[in-house]
């Protein structure tokens, strides 16, 4: 996928602590601008997370990239 500014991004789903699953983007192979970003998803399981991956389209790819934050923020619980 791409953003307003052309920066190609891959899409991972990631495991973090206490049961989070994060959508993780990180900027495309050759890619010199852009940091590695995350957002909470909701799923019970890596399957779950997965399967809601898979069901987005490159719009709501897109709108999840915007609400995304830096990799190394926390949240107020820590993570």
């Amino acid at each position: 996928m791409s953003d307003s500014n052309g920066i190609q991004w891959s899409v991972d789903v990631l495991f973090g602590s206490y049961g989070t699953y994060y959508l993780m983007f990180s900027p495309g192979p050759g890619e010199h601008s852009g940091q590695p970003r995350k957002l909470a998803i909701a799923a019970d399981s890596q399957r779950e997370a997965a399967a809601a991956l898979d069901a987005m389209d490159e719009a709501a790819l897109v709108a999840a990239l915007a609400d995304s934050t830096d990799f190394n923020e926390t949240s107020p619980l820590g993570f």
